[in-house]
């Protein structure tokens, strides 16, 4: 697999995912915008969109331990939304939702869809040669 010349800010491109995803997951009720989407169909497409990310910086051999930090992730801001007392709860469902999105974001990555920031980089004329 070429290494992403650009990683650095593929990664930090992640971070202000997963940082978007914990604002609006710990906003107080009122203030979130009104998607009138299923919740866990938002659950589920936040953390896809973010294992899907993440899983086209890392190699497939630590997916397992990325869908471990992630969930960890998911968790520790569902603790949060129930210790805030700003109108949100914990929710065991929401987990379950982020649960399905990574491994369906991770699935994704693994058929060959995170190619697409080497693509990216390719057309730019960002690519590292390859070791032969």
């Amino acid at each position: 697999m070429q290494a992403l010349r650009w990683q650095p800010w593929w990664f930090a491109g992640g971070i202000v995912i997963a940082l978007a995803i914990a604002v609006l997951s710990l906003l107080p009720s009122a203030d979130l915008p009104k998607v009138q989407l299923w919740d866990k169909f938002e659950h589920g497409f936040a953390y896809l969109a973010l294992a899907a990310w993440f899983g086209g910086i890392v190699r497939p051999d630590r997916y397992l331990r990325l869908a471990l930090v992630l969930l960890g992730f998911g968790i520790a801001i569902e603790i949060a939304q129930g210790a805030m007392g700003f109108g949100r709860t914990a929710d065991v469902a929401d987990v379950l939702a982020n649960a399905a999105g990574i491994v369906i974001g991770l699935g994704v990555a693994l058929v060959g869809v995170s190619g697409w920031m080497r693509g990216v980089e390719r057309l730019c004329g960002a690519a590292l040669p390859t070791a032969d």
